[in-house]
């Protein structure tokens, strides 16, 4: 019995976020915003299509993008009633782009799994007028 269940569990871990779903890559809608901030701070607020479970494809996305040059943090808020979760990345300008960042989440396993499908950018500015 406990054989089975370990091997169900083993099973479930491996498969629940490998269903691999064809769908055509578009380029994502972009939208601005901006506040008052220090230049050297970005952030990117990432739509994905795709993710299935929070202990797989969220922890898997969040680890790709902390992998990213200049990323300084990462937030994934994943609801699995939803059909599109959220990504918010914080990272340095200077030294990556936004290009950069959202592809990564969609060449995760060659681009079979995640599609970014908007990406809001929100820039800082010292000195901005409100």
């Amino acid at each position: 019995m406990r054989i089975l269940l370990v091997s169900l569990f083993v099973a479930f871990i491996l498969f629940s976020c490998g269903e691999n779903i064809p769908h055509d890559k578009a380029t994502p809608i972009f939208t601005e915003v901006h506040r008052k901030g220090p230049e050297t701070r970005r952030t990117l607020k990432l739509e994905i299509e795709g993710m299935m479970c929070e202990v797989g494809c969220a922890a898997k996305i969040k680890k790709e993008l902390l992998e990213q040059d200049a990323v300084s943090s990462v937030i994934i808020d994943f609801d699995k009633e939803r059909e599109t979760d959220y990504a918010i990345v914080e990272y340095d300008p200077k030294a990556n782009t936004e290009l950069n960042i959202y592809s990564s989440v969609n060449m995760i396993a060659d681009g079979q799994l995640y599609d970014v499908i908007k990406v809001e950018t929100t820039y800082y500015k010292d000195d901005i007028l409100n």
